[in-house]
């Protein structure tokens, strides 16, 4: 009972809170409905990034990767921090001064209307297949083992989880589509804090059980036995070899920080290009700290339960909550999964629900129609997205590597294009909109047919960059003998949106990237991960130099680049 009620209360306060913060805004204009009348400040853009990224798809997923291997999947949440510094440094203020809402939008201002509906279809496409089902999946599986649901009624596990995804679901859905992006964000901002709370208690109380009823004896028993599993440093083998953090890992990454819609819309609705910086770098710093939240689980079910444990990894995390937390501490963290879940789902929806009606049904259907009629006709289309996500979400089960790889594959299928396309729209003055558009539906053919037809040795995500830098080259190729004049970017931005850039921007991005290289450093056979497979000391020595050179080369030169585009 204690866990029903706890849960109830926190989901309830939320709501609440949620419902006050919002009841005055206008939410028939686009600007209000779809960019929160920029009003967001830093805070609560980091809230909102960080709940929106955190589902229980990652809980589940990136725990279950962890336990089953060791903590190379950590890279994922890690190696974000430069492609963060990118967007605040050259994107953000383009995208500001611009006054552009979608991604889309920005890429017809270069290319045409063609490749503003090509990549809307293929940003759908992500959040229908990927994004959505996979929040509401993940969530399934953890609300069902905290509340052991299957067990109470006497239900199969599969019949659970299709009762769950449609209650989150719905649930989700009234959030996204009445509440508009400022409530999505508010709700956020709030289920953060929960997530902040509980993910350390987890983490301090998993310790503690660890070491049998001992914080310090804990943590000596992690730091010293079975350390292979706390090498981030992984090998083919492993959950995420560590090549690929410098091959197809910072494509996916500058795709999914710097030109997902999901994403990149509630920097859009910042009050100004300094609250929008500040909440995307405060952003990097707790995404470093993720790895004791989502990813540390793993190393400590490992030394609870020992491996193979269970017959599906991805239930280890919230066994772990059911059987080491009290009953109202149980229930509150679900409640926090429930608000990942939430968070994750209605913020998908509701940029799915922007690109539907600003890219694609505004330009051919609703041209002379309001905003308040453009919104309420993509509120039914919203539905219609909600309920497919909700019918494709529980066949997740059946896919044999795991729900976190699902994702990641679904993800990068169509990430990697957009962001070839995006990266030849802001670089490129010659690449013509049939060039792009061509190598960007190539693309596509090809690296779906190698992930799920061809199947090569070579991992997955070398194979993304490989095509990556292939397409480029063939799209400049073109360019160069079939030229394209590239239009100007407009630079009025939105009225009242101050483009002055953040003062702490420059000295916040190094402190960043320090610590990514610190981490690695630690959780390495340099630091406390003694191993007996073979990895040397050149491993730890190879990342430190590769990234210090990120640091003192790449990153003057973006922020130079930028102080430049301010002055112009």
């Amino acid at each position: 009972m204690g866990t029903i009620l706890s849960f109830l209360f926190f989901t309830g306060l939320v709501g609440f809170i949620t419902y006050l913060r919002t009841r005055n805004d206008n939410l028939d204009s686009a600007k209000g409905y779809f960019l929160a009348g920029n009003s967001l400040n830093g805070w609560v853009i980091a809230g909102s990034l960080m709940l929106t990224n955190l589902s229980a798809a990652n809980f589940t997923g990136m725990t279950a990767n962890v336990y089953g291997s060791n903590l190379s999947p950590i890279a994922w949440t890690v190696t974000v921090v430069p492609p963060l510094i990118y967007f605040c440094a050259v994107l953000l203020p383009t995208f500001l001064k611009g006054g552009f809402t979608t991604i889309p939008e920005f890429l017809e201002n270069r290319f045409g209307k063609s490749t503003r509906r090509l990549v809307a279809v293929m940003f759908l496409s992500v959040y229908i297949l990927s994004s959505m089902p996979a929040a509401l999946y993940g969530g399934a599986i953890a609300i069902n083992l905290l509340f052991d649901i299957s067990g109470s009624f006497g239900m199969s596990n599969e019949v659970v989880i299709w009762i769950v995804v449609w209650s989150l679901g719905i649930i989700g859905s009234i959030y996204a589509l009445f509440g508009g992006l400022k409530g999505v964000a508010v709700s956020d901002t709030l289920n953060g804090i929960g997530l902040l709370i509980g993910g350390a208690f987890v983490f301090v109380v998993g310790i503690y059980e660890v070491g049998d009823k001992d914080f310090f004896t804990g943590v000596s028993a992690i730091l010293t036995k079975n350390t292979q599993i706390l090498d981030a440093v992984g090998d083919v083998t492993d959950g995420v070899p560590f090549s690929i953090l410098f091959t197809g890992m910072i494509i996916h990454n500058l795709f999914f920080w710097s030109t997902n819609q999901f994403i990149v819309q509630r920097t859009l609705g910042a009050r100004s290009l300094k609250e929008g910086q500040k909440g995307v770098m405060l952003t990097a710093l707790f995404k470093i700290l993720n790895i004791f939240y989502i990813a540390f689980p793993g190393v400590i079910v490992f030394h609870l339960y020992g491996g193979n444990y269970f017959e599906n990894n991805d239930w280890a995390y919230p066994t772990l909550i059911r059987d080491i937390m009290p009953p109202m501490f149980v229930g509150f963290f679900a409640a926090v999964i429930f608000g990942a879940v939430l968070s994750t789902f209605n913020s998908v929806l509701n940029s799915a629900v922007t690109i539907l009606a600003l890219d694609i049904y505004k330009p051919l259907f609703g041209k002379n129609l309001s905003d308040h009629e453009i919104i309420q006709r993509s509120k039914r289309f919203g539905i219609i997205m909600a309920i497919a996500t909700m019918v494709i979400a529980p066949f997740i089960m059946y896919f044999p590597e795991g729900l976190f790889t699902f994702m990641v594959k679904v993800d990068s299928l169509f990430g990697a294009p957009i962001f070839m396309v995006m990266l030849l729209a802001y670089f490129s003055n010659r690449v013509s909109p049939f060039v792009v558009n061509l190598c960007l539906a190539l693309f596509v053919l090809m690296y779906g047919s190698v992930m799920f037809w061809i199947k090569p040795e070579l991992h997955f995500m070398h194979c993304m960059a490989v095509l990556f830098v292939c397409f480029t080259v063939l799209a400049l190729i073109l360019g160069y003998f079939f030229p394209h004049a590239k239009p100007e970017l407009p630079t009025s931005g939105p009225e009242g949106v101050d483009i002055t850039p953040w003062k702490h921007f420059s000295w916040i991005s190094i402190l960043a990237t320090i610590i990514m290289v610190g981490t690695y450093i630690f959780f390495s056979p340099l630091g406390v991960a003694k191993s007996d497979s073979g990895k040397t000391i050149e491993y730890g020595i190879i990342l430190t130099g590769l990234i210090f050179a990120f640091l003192f080369f790449m990153g003057p030169l973006l922020w130079r680049k930028y102080r430049v585009r301010e002055s112009v």
